[in-house]
């Protein structure tokens, strides 16, 4: 069995983007008479707000909005929070917090492998969260400027779609 730490480092990038497939597959969980609330487009190019405009939903959220600071406006707005976390941990864990501390439904997709962190287990340990398990992996595409420069579809790692306050039970799609 492969040894991470034997293996050399590689970058993190926070700059892959979800595709509308992956937010197609799980429309029949998010309510659209719902505000959402996508968080995570800070010096973006807004496409997962476009997608989910396009699928009939009423979002709100932009490129210039750091979430990590007081958004006290948008959080009254919003009756749900969905986006694509950050890969790298310090920002997801950030992020988490606070998800947490907000109290609010909420849906990201992350890394799977993230549920068994330590990090992970110590933030979310007193809320009831439920999955949703794609049934294949979730690619991602990469966009410059604005534009498409290349797709990622063999991801080395499985996401899932966390969940909270919004769903009952884990799901499998």
């Amino acid at each position: 069995m492969a040894n991470l730490k034997d293996s050399p480092h590689f970058n993190i990038h926070d700059d892959f983007y979800t595709r509308k497939i992956t937010w197609e597959r799980i429309t029949d969980y998010i309510p659209k008479d719902k505000v959402i609330w996508e968080f995570c487009l800070l010096n973006s190019n807004e496409q997962s707000k476009t997608y989910f405009q396009e699928l009939g939903y009423n979002v709100i959220g932009d490129k210039t909005i750091n979430f990590l600071e007081d958004n006290a406006e948008l959080k009254e707005k919003a009756d749900i929070l969905i986006t694509n976390i950050p890969f790298s941990t310090e920002l997801k864990k950030k992020i988490l917090i606070k998800l947490i501390e907000m109290d609010k439904p909420f849906i990201i997709i992350m890394n799977s492998l993230n549920l068994f962190s330590k990090y992970f287990k110590e933030i979310t340990k007193d809320k009831e969260l439920y999955f949703i398990f794609p049934t294949s992996k979730i690619n991602y595409d990469k966009y410059e400027n604005g534009e498409l420069q290349k797709t990622k579809n063999n991801v080395s790692f499985y996401s899932i779609y966390v969940c909270y306050k919004v769903i009952d039970k884990n799901i499998w799609i």
